[in-house]
């Protein structure tokens, strides 16, 4: 991929494409996007760039959401400030502007590519959620999960030419809740494993949400026989104890007997 100090990137800004008005604006990447000499590539010069792409572009450029754009015939790469961050630093920004995406995204391209075709080939768009997909950035090969759409992006013919991918790094959310389930499964394997009679019961309605094996001993029930079910529904012979409308005054603040 070229520096940002290639022929790609001309310093002489008399020769950079800042008089193309749908390339206006756009922080960092609107500059760098101006002042990438594109006749390099399949592209060719800004003024020879169909409606589609140019109105397409403009709307990236300038827009606070992560966005990213493939297009043509070899998924030619551009990407707003927002997505930037993305990329992190020492691995594909700024070398992924102008470059085909097989050769920018090649640790997931077996993963996307089957997307950019169902999308080019008019099959729709596509969604995925809290995907996992490492990346080579920051210097290494990370693991990454993202949230992002492939949508399609029509040329003058009302053909697919590009694929719009809006997308957003879900990371920290994933490894949040993943977390949090591990922490709550060793919970729950205490409770199972703990040598007192232990049962959890919440509504209203006193409600049975979890019962470990010895309080099940305890009242004669196994746990999967208690849990779902009101407490007299489960244990009939409570009825006229006393007991329900006790525990009814404490709910919500006691849940645990």
């Amino acid at each position: 991929m070229p520096s940002a100090h290639s022929p790609l990137y001309p310093d002489n800004t008399s020769n950079s494409n800042t008089n193309y008005s749908f390339l206006a604006g756009g922080g960092e990447m609107g500059a760098l996007t101006r002042s990438f000499d594109w006749s390099k590539t399949i592209l060719g010069k800004p003024d020879t760039w169909p409606q589609s792409l140019r109105t397409t572009l403009s709307i990236i450029l300038n827009s606070k959401f992560p966005m990213f754009l493939f297009w043509g015939e070899q998924h030619i790469c551009f990407y707003n400030d927002a997505y930037r961050p993305s990329l992190g630093n020492e691995g594909k920004h700024p070398r992924a502007l102008g470059q085909p995406g097989a050769k920018v995204w090649p640790e997931i391209w077996s993963f996307i590519k089957p997307l950019i075709d169902q999308v080019l080939s008019g099959n729709g768009a596509t969604w995925n959620e809290d995907q996992f997909l490492p990346i080579y950035r920051n210097g290494k090969l990370e693991d990454v999960y993202w949230t992002f759409s492939y949508s399609p992006v029509s040329d003058e013919s009302g053909n697919p030419a590009g694929v719009f991918v809006t997308c957003t790094e879900t990371t920290k959310q994933v490894l949040t809740r993943q977390q949090m389930e591990e922490t709550q499964q060793q919970v729950l394997n205490l409770f199972e494993q703990s040598p007192v009679a232990i049962a959890i019961i919440t509504g209203p309605d006193l409600t049975f949400r979890l019962a470990n094996p010895f309080y099940g001993e305890l009242v004669g029930r196994k746990p999967e026989q208690l849990v779902g079910k009101p407490l007299l529904e489960a244990l009939p012979e409570l009825e006229g104890r006393g007991l329900t409308s006790y525990y009814r005054e404490l709910w919500p603040q006691v849940s645990l007997i």
